[in-house]
């Protein structure tokens, strides 16, 4: 009976011409992409928000050796982070957004880089870096702007 029922489901939606969407393979990646970019924006937006967030994003760039102020730094981290977000949502200049990610993720992860980086919970800079390099192997998908 669910055999049946999954045949119907595909014939209704072929016929709607939506099922079309539901079979491509990389239909994942663009709905994991458009998350985790939506994610990135709020995430940045939020940091604009909270002043002390700012400087406290900003720390961790200063600590390896930035000769900025935290508040500057953690502006800058916050317009990459909106600016990234926007670039990996559509899929233009994927690998280059992922890198620059993967440097924000570094910076903020610097002091804690040791045996306990893998142990739970994980703060925000490892889960950036656990994903980027996750989505630096996989790519976009074929739906997107540019690769």
């Amino acid at each position: 009976m669910g055999k049946e029922h999954g045949k119907t489901f595909c014939k209704i939606m072929g016929s709607v011409k939506l099922g079309h969407w539901f079979e491509k393979e990389n239909f994942g990646l663009l709905l994991f992409r458009i998350l985790f970019g939506t994610c990135l924006i709020v995430y940045g937006i939020r940091w604009f928000l909270n002043p002390n967030l700012l400087k406290q994003v900003g720390k961790s760039a200063t600590t390896i050796g930035l000769p900025f102020s935290a508040t500057f730094l953690g502006t800058l981290a916050a317009f990459l982070l909106i600016a990234t977000g926007i670039f990996v949502l559509l899929g233009f200049y994927f690998r280059c957004a992922i890198a620059t990610l993967l440097l924000i993720g570094l910076i903020g992860s610097w002091g804690t880089l040791s045996l306990q980086f893998f142990c739970p919970p994980y703060p925000p800079s490892h889960l950036l870096l656990f994903i980027g390099i996750t989505f630096l192997f996989i790519g976009p998908g074929t739906f997107c702007i540019k690769k």
